[in-house]
């Protein structure tokens, strides 16, 4: 649930880089980081939700 916030805040961070003064190598390196970060938390998130799924399934089949 916290990824969602946490990802929609790095959306907001993206957009806002190139109209604060970041320019260059600085914003190549803050950006890749920001996209690193967004990609981890996203693959971390939708193993999480697979897992979840995975329980539930496995407890659907053990009350029938």
């Amino acid at each position: 649930m916290w990824q969602q916030w946490v990802n929609a805040i790095l959306g907001l961070w993206v957009i806002a880089v190139p109209f604060i003064g970041i320019t260059g190598s600085a914003m190549v390196w803050t950006l890749a980081i920001t996209g690193v970060v967004i990609a981890v938390l996203g693959v971390w998130g939708a193993q999480q939700e697979q897992s979840l799924e995975e329980e539930l399934h496995e407890l659907q089949l053990q009350h029938r």
